[in-house]
């Protein structure tokens, strides 16, 4: 589960760097553009969501991570007691 976490983190991560890349890249085209307007209408917007998307995944990916290394360390300890 948390590998599919990680692989989600990485995907939003590179649509926010592409967006980056896109609004930079739009201060030198013309400002009457329609996409130039999208982007300093709905810029900001956009940017947010995508931070929190990759904040929301990005723990959720560490969590579901953690509890599987717990999951793992329980069993390992039980079948040595066992042993």
């Amino acid at each position: 589960m948390s590998r599919v976490l990680f692989q989600l983190t990485a995907a939003i991560t590179m649509v926010f760097v592409v967006t980056i890349l896109a609004m930079v890249s739009m201060t030198l085209g013309d400002p009457t553009a329609p996409v130039n307007l999208w982007f300093d209408k709905h810029g900001g917007t956009l940017m947010l969501v995508e931070v929190i998307g990759i904040v929301v995944f990005g723990l959720s990916a560490m969590t579901a991570d953690r509890r599987e290394t717990l999951r793992e360390q329980a069993h390992q300890k039980s079948s040595d007691a066992a042993s």
